[in-house]
């Protein structure tokens, strides 16, 4: 029963609104993502629900692509091979970025990454290869990826 109600609770809780809807017309809050103001009202620009934390209220929206967290184990598909890195697909917004640096060489050797190894890039992975990686960096124009496992995992 207790948790029926603390559900029940939730449901009532969330502000769900729709573009063009007005939050508030209170002056004392920062306006986030997902909202623009109109003189003194603040207006949701997405569908979605309402989110405050502090002073500064938010518009989550009900449907949006995955952006994955530092610590998150994601699979992508390597869809270019440059100059020390390799540019993969992980059907989010923007492609990652895998260096060369961050990967773990076949056997597991730890020393820095030469030339050599830069011509080598292409017998460890190729364009079409799926593989997984963690975020290293995330930032709004570029996902910065690394080899978690010491040894090469494809995925079929």
């Amino acid at each position: 029963m207790e948790l029926n109600t603390v559900a029940k609770r939730r449901r009532t809780d969330m502000h769900i609104v729709v573009p063009g809807d007005v939050i508030t017309t209170d002056t004392g809050f920062m306006r986030g993502h997902g909202t623009f103001t109109v003189g003194d009202e603040l207006v949701a620009s997405v569908a979605g629900v309402v989110q405050q934390v502090n002073k500064l209220i938010c518009v989550q929206p009900m449907r949006s692509r995955y952006v994955p967290e530092i610590g998150d184990v994601v699979v992508g598909r390597i869809s270019e091979v440059g100059q020390k890195r390799w540019k993969l697909d992980i059907q989010t917004r923007l492609d990652a970025v895998l260096l060369l640096a961050s990967v773990n060489l076949p056997g597991g050797q730890l020393r820095r990454k030469s030339a050599a190894d830069e011509l080598l890039m292409r017998t460890m992975f190729v364009e079409g290869d799926v593989i997984s990686v963690c975020p290293l960096v995330h930032t709004d124009a570029i996902k910065i990826m690394q080899q978690r496992f010491s040894e090469k995992r494809f995925l079929h």
